[in-house]
């Protein structure tokens, strides 16, 4: 008996289950249904959908399947199918409330095309239109599994979720990968219209190039705005009122990131606050670590094909033999700098980014060692006479410093300054000039002062001959490049200068005689 019961209790849900599907199909699978929801979503979205297909399943819940669904025209959101979920009561009244929509396999072009949200709904004393054989009166979910979106020939793939709250929505996950890197996103879009909103952005590894182009395909397209009313609402008194504006867009993002690159620089732990509009990405303030040292400023980059830039940091703790091998000029010089930079320039590769950036820079470098420049062994050979005589440390031609500063004024892709200032043990450099920042190119003419101690062993006459506040001082002039400097002592000014000391000197003498003479004879 029991085996009896069982087997009918079965049997009846088995009829149950096939009667609903049949049921399903009946209300959701008429051609008339396809055309009425795609009628439907083409005034929500204010744009054309096109739905090829439609099916319905009851498990887990009632669900109507639309296939190859396209929206715009031309088409650049398409989506393999369109899952409309609802109750069973949908079914009796022939409305979908509180729907959860699935879209699989999702491909979505930037830019977006001109979304108008609401566009659809009627004016007060328009004729009610015929009622649809089937209606979605509310969405509670938007599900995106396996989206791909792409900007600028670049796809970012992933899933995507969403809660639609009239003309906001909530990010509830947003999980993509781009270049092996996962980036996942919440936040909160308060109006769509602008978009205006706050999202959260953490990733294993952030590209800013791809970045940039996916803010300025975002940027670049007219977006989502609300529909605008066809006659303008009446104020008090009769006078029609101007229809409200959609605010433009203004998107808070707060980034935290293991790594990132930008152009073909790696940045560190790169942590701070952004601000997206249809111009421009503000990033202030910005954190991240840089060849070995760290940056803390701002960024703001211009969108467009090709972005133009601002920043305004301090520097700290940057390594320079890495610096210089990323400028190109490897092997040339170490130490670990400080600085503080306000530039500005365009593009993301070092070689356009050097040529086109302007501003200022004040940059302090310690403890470092300028490769093969040989300011030591030049002052010798330049005062001895003789290309043998390398003593006191001039045998290398690479010169360690205590510090090395300067400030900086960069435009075409060339520094000047007037105040570079080397001390080293031995020495002290002050000249001005200029360097480009690539170290392709040094034209620097200053002064060398010998030390103390160099002073004193350089003997008599050369320091009576040579000196400036005791100490021996030659003027000298830097030419070539980073890679192969060439130091040049200006022996003739040598020559004038001693004749200069020579000839007051002897007046001095002249005059010491006279007076003592003059004096002996009273």
């Amino acid at each position: 008996m029991l085996k009896k019961i069982l087997l009918g209790a079965l049997l009846l849900m088995l009829l149950l289950a096939v009667g609903l599907f049949l049921w399903a199909r009946a209300v959701f699978t008429e051609d008339a249904v396809r055309t009425a929801l795609a009628d439907q979503l083409s005034k929500a979205l204010g744009q054309p959908v096109k739905v090829a297909s439609i099916a319905a399943t009851i498990y887990p819940r009632v669900t109507v399947n639309l296939g190859h669904v396209t929206i715009g025209e031309p088409a650049t959101i398409q989506v393999r199918t369109l899952h409309v979920g609802a109750d069973v009561r949908a079914l009796l009244s022939r409305r979908i409330e509180h729907a959860r929509l699935e879209l699989s396999g999702a491909h979505v072009e930037l830019p977006l095309p001109d979304f108008s949200i609401g566009s659809g709904s009627t004016t007060p004393g328009s004729s009610a239109p015929s009622a649809p054989p089937v209606e979605i009166v509310s969405i509670d979910e938007i599900v995106l599994r396996g989206v791909e979106i792409v900007s600028g020939g670049r796809t970012l793939t992933g899933d995507v979720e969403v809660v639609p709250e009239g003309n906001a929505l909530t990010l509830r996950r947003v999980s993509l990968l781009a270049d092996n890197a996962r980036i996942e996103v919440t936040g909160r879009i308060a109006d769509l219209s602008g978009p205006v909103g706050s999202v959260a952005i953490k990733a294993g590894a952030l590209n800013f190039d791809r970045l940039l182009a996916f803010a300025d395909a975002f940027a670049s397209g007219a977006g989502m705005r609300p529909a605008s009313a066809p006659a303008a609402t009446p104020h008090a008194g009769g006078k029609p009122g101007a229809a409200t504006a959609a605010p433009p867009m203004n998107i808070a993002v707060s980034l935290d990131a293991d790594r990132a690159t930008m152009g073909a620089l790696t940045l560190d732990k790169l942590a701070g606050k952004a601000r997206l509009t249809a111009e421009t990405m503000t990033l202030e303030p910005i954190s991240f670590g840089v060849f070995g040292g760290r940056y803390n400023g701002s960024l703001v980059f211009a969108l467009g094909a090709v972005p133009d830039f601002r920043l305004n940091a301090t520097l700290a703790g940057i390594d320079m033999a890495t610096a210089a091998e990323f400028a190109g000029s490897p092997g040339t010089i170490t130490g670990r700098l400080s600085g503080k930079l306000n530039l500005s320039g365009r593009g993301m590769d070092a070689a356009s980014v050097m040529k086109g950036t302007h501003g200022t820079a004040r940059v302090d470098i310690v403890d470092g060692v300028i490769k093969n420049l040989g300011l030591i062994r030049s002052v010798i050979v330049a005062t001895s006479g003789r290309a043998d005589a390398v003593g006191a440390g001039g045998g290398s031609r690479d010169e360690p410093f205590k510090t090395l500063g300067a400030t900086l004024t960069l435009a075409g892709g060339t520094a000047s300054t007037e105040n570079l200032r080397l001390e080293s043990k031995d020495l002290l450099l002050a000249a001005g000039g200029t360097v480009r920042p690539d170290g392709t190119s040094i034209n620097l003419r200053g002064q060398v002062q010998l030390s103390d101690e160099l002073s004193r062993q350089a003997g008599r006459d050369l320091v009576r001959y040579t000196q400036q506040e005791g100490r021996v001082t030659l003027p000298a002039t830097i030419t070539g490049s980073a890679a192969s400097p060439q130091v040049r002592i200006d022996v003739a000014d040598v020559a004038k200068r001693a004749l200069t000391n020579r000839a007051t000197e002897e007046a001095q003498k002249a005059i010491q005689k006279g007076l003592h003479g003059l004096f002996k004879k009273k």
